[in-house]
């Protein structure tokens, strides 16, 4: 299993993380905040999530570059 932490701002770049998900439809990936994990592609299980806390997601197998560099903006490791 391989994560990676996200920060949304608010509700809106939750949003924002969800639509650029959709451009992965093939990827595997959930959504894991707290207790709650939400399938990624779904809007009703990302738009729940709370974003005041930490927020990472999870894949089967580490994401190619591509997908690192569309989620880069999200990530708390970008520069």
């Amino acid at each position: 299993m391989f994560s990676m932490p996200i920060s949304p701002k608010n509700k809106n770049g939750l949003m924002e993380i969800f639509e650029t998900l959709a451009h992965f439809p093939n990827l595997m990936i959930m959504i894991k905040s707290g207790d709650y994990t939400v399938d990624a592609h779904s809007l009703i299980g990302v738009y729940s999530l709370d974003v005041s806390k930490p927020i990472e997601l999870l894949f089967e197998s580490e994401p190619d570059d591509n997908f690192k560099q569309a989620i880069s903006k999200f990530t708390s490791t970008c520069a």
